[in-house]
């Protein structure tokens, strides 16, 4: 491909907000993504985080497709679980939601309404890097934190994208497509605020934060590829929709090729990281 500064990237859609698809592919997507993310973590609620007691308050910002809340319903179902997005069109409907969880609109990069102030035990953030902008999670922060009670949780799951690498079978397979699309994710470095969380969370006012690393299994590497290779397809037609056309289809032909070298045994490698921190009491 060409100089890094015609790779496109990321933040290429520009503007404020989600810059991915939300029918019912990219709702599928989220749900894969999910269990994928179960199966490398092992646990929805990290364990450092005490037991919520009855009737205790979980939020879940940036809900989605509502399937973390899903899960954790029937976990614990004396909890009372309430889900937030700006588009809760890939969620279930009310009729169809456990008697404990609740789903409300509510932008995160806006003003937190007053009847969530210091409302929740837990609340819990997963993969929001397209909508933090500047590579400045604080403005998210500062919003989060006014929505947990004193002495309550947060835990934001997210990924490490500077030890992103591409996984072989064989020292020498080669496979340029996933490395661009490696460099494509990385953006250039304006994704490397994740593995920084927990210094900026105590610096917000939080207390004992701590950033956990998941690698994940190599029996798994296919089927994680596979979804980063979706995640591409969706943000290739969100380029186009944009008017970055060339963009596209440049990222497209990468899609391609990266699949033909998943098929040789290579597959994109995104390291997990969780953050956990206290809410001074």
């Amino acid at each position: 491909m060409a100089a890094d500064r015609e790779r496109p990237d990321v933040h290429m859609t520009g503007g404020r907000g989600y810059t991915l698809e939300r029918n019912y592919a990219a709702s599928a997507r989220l749900n894969l993504q999910f269990y994928l993310w179960k199966a490398s973590l092992k646990f929805n609620i990290h364990p450092s985080i005490p037991s919520p007691g009855q009737n205790a308050r979980i939020a879940d910002v940036a809900t989605g497709t509502a399937i973390w809340l899903l899960e954790v319903a029937q976990e614990l179902p004396n909890v009372k679980l309430d889900g937030f997005d700006i588009d809760l069109t890939q969620a279930p409907p009310k009729e169809w939601l456990p008697p404990n969880t609740r789903l409300r609109y509510w932008n995160i990069l806006d003003g937190t309404p007053d009847d969530l102030l210091s409302k929740y035990d837990i609340v819990h953030v997963r993969l929001i890097g397209l909508i933090v902008e500047n590579s400045n999670p604080r403005p998210i922060i500062r919003n989060l934190v006014k929505i947990l009670k004193p002495g309550g949780y947060l835990q934001w799951d997210d990924l490490n994208l500077p030890d992103t690498h591409v996984k072989t079978v064989d020292e020498s397979l080669q496979a340029p497509a996933l490395q661009e699309l490696r460099k494509m994710i990385y953006s250039r470095g304006r994704n490397d605020w994740p593995l920084q969380l927990d210094v900026t969370l105590n610096e917000e006012g939080f207390q004992d934060a701590r950033l956990y690393h998941f690698k994940g299994s190599l029996e798994l590497a296919k089927a994680n590829n596979e979804h980063n290779l979706l995640f591409f397809e969706e943000f290739a037609s969100k380029l186009a929709s944009a008017g970055n056309t060339d963009e596209a289809s440049q990222l497209n032909q990468l899609i391609q090729a990266g699949y033909k070298e998943q098929l040789e045994g290579a597959a994109l490698w995104m390291p997990r990281v969780v953050c956990v921190a206290r809410k001074a009491a």
